[in-house]
């Protein structure tokens, strides 16, 4: 059993950080930009391969979309995001970070599918569309059972898009990793409260 001690933190000040939550530690940021890092790597080598039969500026926004999407899997696991996301409200926070807060209103703005499944080929926007519905689906369960049922409900609704995207529905070429990584960073990162754990020589933070 492991007996570390803990310091859970809801408490947090300052500008809203919508990106990773108030007070995110040093080693916590180069995580997420690591991740990020990756994803901008993984489409500038395909770039210079010519992977695939894209214009530049597929590479341009396939890249992009792979840097949010692979550092908002980091990033929303981050005890910071998960405080920010799950605290109520705050008096200063306003305009778009308020409707950010909104669970789903941050779930429908991920159209990611959507744009992937009409700029790059084969372009079939039915692919887009099937997805799509299926992750706001999946934001609509996860926030409506019990909480103590909530993560294993949502690795269940990941689990299963993984299976799909996998064996029954071909993924756009290129983006294989689309679905996945998009169910976990959302269904799981996003919707799921968990404990902000904080380090225990900053507490606070």
């Amino acid at each position: 059993m492991n007996s570390e001690q803990v310091n859970i933190d809801w408490e947090y000040s300052g500008k809203p950080d919508a990106l990773m939550g108030n007070g995110t530690t040093p080693w916590e940021k180069v995580l997420v930009y690591a991740a990020s890092l990756v994803g901008v790597l993984l489409f500038s080598y395909s770039y210079l391969n010519q992977a695939w039969d894209w214009p530049w500026w597929g590479y341009l926004v396939a890249g992009l979309i792979a840097a949010d999407i692979f550092g908002g899997v980091v990033a929303n696991s981050l005890s910071t995001c998960k405080r920010f996301y799950h605290a109520p409200l705050k008096e200063n926070e306003v305009g778009l970070t308020r409707r950010l807060k909104n669970p789903y209103f941050f779930t429908a703005l991920h159209v990611y599918l959507l744009l992937v499944a009409l700029l790059f080929p084969p372009g079939d926007w039915l692919y887009g569309m099937v997805w799509y519905t299926a992750l706001l689906a999946a934001a609509l369960i996860v926030l409506r059972v019990p909480h103590y049922l909530q993560r294993p409900v949502a690795f269940l609704l990941i689990t299963v898009p993984i299976i799909a995207n996998l064996y029954f529905i071909d993924p756009v070429p290129g983006f294989e990793w689309l679905v996945p990584l998009l169910f976990i960073k959302i269904v799981y990162g996003h919707l799921v409260r968990e404990e902000p754990y904080r380090p225990l020589t900053k507490p606070g933070v």
